[in-house]
């Protein structure tokens, strides 16, 4: 007797703890949000460009760390210490995002006859290279936060295969609330300040 009331007692305890944790496995999760970079150069259609320049140039691929070849969406807080949105993330890693944010830009700007893409065998007269440094979103201890790109580029003229110039350019956006979704959108508007500074950059006097 004593012994079927164990076996009844181990039995009731796995059944337990079956419903327990298939009670965990098939709880819903928030669906995972997905982000894009989407730069907007204006409400309405730019004006047309009279004249393009004449010189030709090549976007070399963005490096960067491994942080920036992933799809996560980083933040850092007030301690420093760098983590990710569990719900959220980009559509393509950063670096690849930020270099179809350049190529745009730089077509855009009617500075250059043609804007070769990174797979190009055809030769240019000048390529820019560029180090991604920094690309998230950053917390502040007064509650206040910030969407961050922060990178270096380097001109280098093709012909001789030196480097003209470099340069290092940041976009600091306020954010307007601190989850994924403001930190995206505060990250959008500071690539497009990056990319903006770069075209006037590429554009001084005597740059190219």
């Amino acid at each position: 007797m004593k012994r079927n009331r164990c076996g009844q007692v181990l039995v009731l305890a796995i059944l337990v703890a079956f419903t327990l944790i298939t009670g965990c496995t098939f709880q819903s999760l928030p669906p995972v949000e997905i982000y894009t970079l989407e730069p907007v150069w204006g409400q309405s259609d730019p004006a047309p460009i009279e004249k393009k320049g004449t010189a030709i140039i090549q976007i070399a691929p963005v490096r960067g760390s491994g942080a920036f070849t992933g799809t996560d969406i980083l933040y850092t807080d007030t301690r420093h210490t760098q983590r990710s949105y569990a719900y959220s993330r980009w559509r393509d890693s950063p670096v690849r995002m930020m270099q179809t944010v350049l190529e745009e830009a730089v077509e855009n700007s009617g500075l250059f006859r043609v804007v070769l893409p990174p797979t190009s065998v055809s030769g240019a007269d000048f390529l820019v290279e560029s180090d991604l440094l920094e690309f998230g979103h950053f917390l502040g201890r007064d509650g206040a936060s910030a969407g961050v790109v922060r990178m270096r580029f380097y001109l280098i003229d093709n012909k001789n295969r030196k480097v003209v110039d470099s340069k290092e350019l940041v976009g600091r956006i306020p954010a307007a609330t601190m989850d994924a979704r403001g930190a995206t959108a505060a990250i959008n508007q500071a690539a497009i300040k990056v990319a903006t500074d770069l075209v006037a950059w590429l554009s001084e006097p005597g740059r190219i």
